[in-house]
């Protein structure tokens, strides 16, 4: 990928991401930062992510720092703590535990069509998929 492509996406990943933590300061989405949903086969769900997301991820974490997820435990997550908050998915910024379902779920599509969108303007296959498959194909690829 070009550098002024891969400067494009991440750019307007962190647009993405600031018109999510901005309407989820307008919500009841208040994280407890209790690390619970970071462990997702004990909370029995999955973290789903998308091609840009993951430009945007390699562009800020180090290749030495990309962790393959063996189990369902996220390898970000550091004794309950997100050590990559700042770079955390849209899923991670959207996903509350005592959160409104339908509010998560709307803000969600919002945020994946704007994703599909930056696929579509760069010319880059749209991809939705797990986090410990994503994960598992940077380490690889690395």
């Amino acid at each position: 990928m070009a550098i002024d492509s891969r400067h494009h996406i991440v750019g307007a990943v962190a647009e993405v991401y600031t018109f999510i933590d901005s309407r989820v300061a307008e919500t009841d989405l208040a994280c407890k930062v209790c690390g619970k949903c970071c462990d997702f086969d004990s909370y029995d769900h999955r973290l789903f992510v998308t091609t840009p997301e993951l430009v945007y991820f390699a562009f800020h974490i180090p290749s030495s720092s990309v962790k393959p997820m063996p189990a369902g435990l996220c390898p970000y997550n550091i004794k309950d703590v997100c050590s990559i908050h700042p770079y955390r998915f849209a899923a991670c910024r959207i996903f509350c535990c005592t959160g409104d379902v339908d509010v998560q779920n709307r803000l969600s599509e919002a945020a994946i069509s704007k994703l599909k969108s930056i696929c579509e303007q760069s010319d880059m296959p749209y991809q939705y998929m797990d986090l410990k498959a994503a994960l598992s194909g940077i380490s690889h690829s690395m």
